[in-house]
């Protein structure tokens, strides 16, 4: 059985952090928008996951799941760009995206958790 009231946190969780990063490109503070993004990304991961009974409990178990994920459905391109918006939890760290980049990177976060979004809405 699904925890609606735990989807629900993680929905808000991620519209939250999605609102806060683009408060933060609106201020061009890129390192920080990317870290933001990248929780918003990771927000819908688990929501999926739990779709599926599973419980994201480390990075490792995001990486894991998205791989799996792709093999069911076929789709490697969705572990793949999964793979590149890891840039976006480094680029915190080490400020390794350009500025002028960094559009890119925000849109492919919107389209990817769209998609994901929309798995976690489809009856499994």
């Amino acid at each position: 059985m699904i925890d609606s009231q735990y989807l629900a946190h993680l929905e808000r969780t991620r519209n939250e952090y999605l609102s806060n990063a683009q408060g933060a490109i609106a201020k061009r503070e890129f390192r920080k928008a990317s870290e933001l993004l990248w929780g918003a990304v990771t927000q819908q991961i688990k929501a999926l996951a739990a779709t599926r009974n599973i419980v994201i409990e480390s990075h490792r178990d995001f990486f894991n799941f998205l791989r799996q994920l792709s093999a069911e459905l076929q789709e490697k391109q969705l572990y793949d760009e999964f793979v590149d918006l890891n840039a976006l939890h480094k680029n915190f760290y080490d400020e390794t995206i350009p500025a002028d980049a960094f559009p890119r990177f925000y849109e492919q976060a919107i389209r990817f958790i769209g998609r994901l979004d929309k798995l976690t809405r489809s009856p499994a």
